[in-house]
């Protein structure tokens, strides 16, 4: 038997993905799976024992109607037997119709049903996404299946000798970047969180982040703190992040990979939703915060609503202590 699954398109949700691969395995144990993802993503499911082949594209290839026929015509020398798309696009049951799947399953949504053999409806209630996946493997929709990341020896080994030349041993991770300004931690908070600490920090980012992480940097007087942001790829930040002591998140796909990396990680979430969105792991705290902040306006008395201003370092550090303790 041969299975696909068209990933999400965003780290995070790729990371809220591996439960279902996961689960898929367990329900065909026997079945090859290959996952069909953009370029971007792919390093999320390199070494995964339960993925045997990652189809990876890039994005242009499915930016017109004519380049998404196309790529669904190339799976179909596979033969494949069934194809689940994670996503709720147009473009991606497109991609499964084309592919020859004898079997095509997704939610429905943005009218593809007809694309679908097998289309379902989503959940009325807020779910988590990880939750939202599983439920397309309905007996494995209860279960607490978290996302792992695999790092093998010679990542492992690699990683240990690239942050030798950093010059940093089990540095705490700093993720204060989104891809939304929104999500983004403001510097003065990490600034107030890190200042006169002895700690080694590493700042964590994409290449759009290169000017932000330079800016926080300067901002850091005698404090053993750098920003590696644009100069590794995914997979080799994923290696070094493995290696950090904890980590500090912003609303974004690094936390979610430090999470299932088993890091200890706290993350912070102002405008997004942490019943939808966030990371899974043994060792995450998950702090909700107003955004945007409403300085001497605030009236918030929402319990579960912490104001970032009011977040110590001692706080943090308590946080995390208990995370560890775990």
């Amino acid at each position: 038997m041969k299975i696909a699954v068209y990933s999400p398109n965003w780290i995070g949700d790729s990371v809220l993905a591996l439960p279902f691969i996961k689960a898929l395995k367990a329900r065909y144990p026997n079945a090859k799976v290959y996952m069909f993802c953009k370029d971007w993503v792919s390093d999320i499911y390199r070494n995964h024992p339960d993925i045997d082949d990652i189809i990876s594209i890039q994005k242009a290839q499915l930016e017109s109607f004519i380049g998404t026929i196309k790529c669904g015509f190339r799976l179909r020398g596979i033969k494949l037997d069934y194809f689940f798309t994670l996503t709720d696009s147009f473009r991606s049951a497109l991609v499964l119709r084309v592919s020859g799947s004898s079997k095509t399953i997704g939610y429905k949504s943005q009218m593809r049903s007809f694309l679908l053999t097998d289309s379902r409806s989503k959940s009325k209630l807020t779910i988590h996404r990880a939750k939202k996946y599983l439920a397309l493997l309905s007996e494995y929709e209860k279960l607490k299946i978290k996302p792992y990341l695999y790092i093998s020896p010679n990542e492992e080994k690699w990683g240990l000798q690239e942050m030798k030349k950093i010059g940093m041993d089990e540095p705490i991770g700093l993720f204060p970047f989104s891809v939304s300004n929104n999500r983004t931690m403001p510097k003065s908070t990490i600034i107030k969180w890190i200042q006169n600490s002895q700690s080694d920090y590493l700042v964590f980012g994409s290449r759009n982040d290169i000017q932000k992480g330079k800016s926080l940097i300067d901002s850091c007087h005698k404090l053993s703190i750098q920003s590696i942001c644009g100069k590794y790829t995914l997979r080799q930040s994923i290696i070094l992040i493995s290696l950090c002591k904890y980590a500090l998140a912003a609303d974004s796909g690094l936390g979610h990979i430090s999470a299932a990396l088993g890091v200890p990680t706290i993350s912070f979430f102002g405008i997004g939703s942490p019943k939808v969105t966030a990371p899974v792991g043994k060792k995450v705290r998950i702090v909700k915060h107003c955004y945007p902040c409403k300085k001497d306006l605030c009236e918030n008395f929402n319990e579960e609503v912490v104001c970032l201003k009011k977040i110590s370092k001692q706080d943090i550090e308590h946080a995390v202590k208990k995370l560890t303790m775990q």
